[in-house]
């Protein structure tokens, strides 16, 4: 229940950062044009790169929520991911954008009306700041965290506005307006690339950030009853749902005892790990077994290729 609240939430914060998205998007090209302004032109373009950003993310939030069924086993954690990956592009092209249009305004400066670029830049900032800090307590979830990041760089592409307008008006010096967006771009780079390299481990099915298939072995290897560990694989469902596979050689025994193995095992897992999807399979030794080790895969298995 605690989780359903949580996606309706995150739901409607999405919901409103795009209707607000969208009237921003409208109000910045409507006094651009009025103000003769190309930097709000090309803010209220940036900012409309968003809309797809935050349809892509809704999307992913409603597919998230669905029951897996015949096809989709694990269910559509992989949405979000998707969606993830899909927004990581987006930030770079929105990147060589506001790149290509502080070039274009190098080469030819125009006039700009400054007390436009801050008033409608000081709304801006108003709104894009509302939708970042609504979104910060979500950022765990890779999908959010992308549109995070795109409100994140919209905020402080409307504080260089903001700055930029206010030089502009006190120095006459328009350069500072392109210099300012090449220092934007290059923050939004930076950020789409950790997402752009999260996502495609996601999907590559990759050992999950921060969890060590060694270690994890071996902290199964300490629980009572467990004799051999190999054939290990870890791989993410999405950006908080992780999964395990592997072989375990226990003494032969009733199946009532193995099944307090595998249950101390899971819940090791899940407290240690945050692993809670588990596929273990049992494998029997007989006594006087001396061995009590983790056996790596083969390297051309799935389990070394992901690490």
């Amino acid at each position: 229940m605690h989780a359903l609240t949580h996606d309706r939430s995150a739901d409607r914060v999405v919901q409103v950062a795009l209707v607000a998205t969208l009237a921003l998007v409208v109000t910045e090209f409507v006094a651009g044009a009025l103000a003769h302004s190309l930097a709000l032109i090309s803010d209220g373009w940036h900012n409309f790169t968003d809309v797809p950003t935050l349809l892509l993310s809704w999307g992913a939030l409603h597919f998230a929520r669905r029951a897996p069924d015949r096809r989709k086993t694990f269910g559509y954690h992989r949405a979000g991911v998707l969606a993830a990956f899909v927004n990581g592009l987006l930030l770079v092209g929105v990147a060589a954008f506001i790149c290509y249009e502080g070039y274009e305004r190098i080469l030819r400066p125009e006039r700009v009306a400054s007390g436009a670029m801050l008033g409608v830049g000081l709304l801006a900032l108003v709104i894009n700041g509302g939708i970042t800090l609504g979104l910060a307590r979500r950022r765990r979830d890779l999908n959010l965290r992308a549109v995070f990041i795109h409100n994140l760089g919209d905020a402080l592409s409307n504080v260089g506005i903001i700055a930029g307008g206010w030089l502009i008006r006190e120095t006459g010096q328009t350069f500072i307006d392109p210099v300012l967006a090449f220092l934007i771009s290059g923050m939004i780079v930076w950020s789409a690339v950790g997402i752009l390299i999260e996502s495609t481990n996601i999907l590559l099915e990759s050992a999950p950030k921060g969890i060590s298939v060694e270690r994890v072995a071996n902290a199964m290897l300490d629980v009572p009853g467990v004799r051999e560990v190999h054939d290990v694989h870890i791989w993410s469902l999405g950006s908080e749902s992780h999964a395990l596979a592997c072989h375990i050689c226990i003494f032969d025994m009733p199946t009532s005892e193995s099944e307090r193995i595998s249950h101390r095992v899971q819940a090791l897992l899940a407290s240690e790990f945050g692993i809670t999807h588990t596929t273990i399979q049992f494998e029997h030794t007989h006594p006087p077994g001396d061995f009590h080790r983790y056996m790596p895969a083969p390297a051309s298995s799935k389990g070394e290729a992901g690490e």
